[in-house]
């Protein structure tokens, strides 16, 4: 069998290997629940809108590819992003668990409406900003509520031992006194003494903030949370009484 020249045999691969670029093309989607008929495409990415990267080779050819900077999305589909703190205000004493839930639609609801596009698809980030509270997705039930109240405290029981709460031996590094100047005393609060003064004894709400988890992700669809039935938003103080807490709302879409 006579062989082809060798510059012959590269002209192909090279073809083969544009042929390839032009075909390969992802689609990144979803399928909308509530229409139920149509996928809304957020972008497409070819390799040829892939950053510029000499000696990129495909598999099977020896040529190299050079690749195309990317096309920017046009104006009307690029993402916009809200942020937003949201305050939970006069929490009673001890656990308490609070329906957030309508704070965050109205969030959601001011983000797509500023919006000049007509898309109506992101997701909502939020974050509890506090080391003693959390953040959870369930059933908001008055009844419910005292169970998980008396589920945590049976966890990480209040009146426990903790070294955290051995408040006559901190701060117990020189780390732990920058992080008291840092947020004390270089904010004109107080003195060191006064600080220890004021700190309560609360090992355990921060046990259970670890445990709970204090940030979620809610997708938002046609400009709504996709939240199952039964689902609310949960923001749960472990160490009350409070003022006032706050949980950061960031929308992107």
């Amino acid at each position: 069998m006579v062989m082809p020249p060798m510059h012959l045999l590269m002209l192909r691969q090279r073809r083969l290997a544009s042929a390839i670029a032009a075909a390969f093309c992802v689609r990144c989607a979803f399928r909308v629940p509530s229409e139920g008929r149509s996928e809304r495409a957020f972008s497409y990415l070819s390799l040829s809108s892939l950053p510029q990267e000499r000696g990129a080779i495909l598999p099977g050819a020896r040529s190299s590819l050079v690749m195309r900077r990317a096309v920017p999305a046009p104006a009307a589909n690029s993402l916009s992003f809200t942020y937003t703190n949201i305050p939970v205000e006069n929490t009673p004493t001890g656990i308490s668990v609070h329906d957030i839930t309508p704070q965050i639609r109205a969030c959601v609801t001011k983000h797509f409406a500023s919006r000049r596009s007509s898309q109506r698809d992101g997701v909502v980030h939020l974050l509890s900003r506090h080391t003693t509270t959390a953040l959870t997705i369930n059933e908001d039930e008055s009844r419910l509520r005292e169970d998980i109240a008396s589920c945590l405290e049976r966890l990480a029981p209040s009146d426990a031992p903790y070294k955290h709460n051995d408040l006559h031996l901190r701060p117990a590094s020189e780390k732990d006194r920058a992080a008291i100047d840092r947020n004390w005393m270089s904010q004109g609060k107080g003195t060191l003494e006064e600080f220890m003064a004021q700190e309560p004894k609360n090992a355990h709400s921060h046990l259970l903030a670890m445990m709970l988890g204090q940030s979620e992700t809610i997708p938002v669809v046609g400009g709504a949370l996709a939240l199952g039935q039964w689902q609310s938003v949960l923001f749960i103080d472990l160490d009350g009484p409070r003022h006032e807490r706050t949980v950061g709302v960031q929308v992107m879409g």
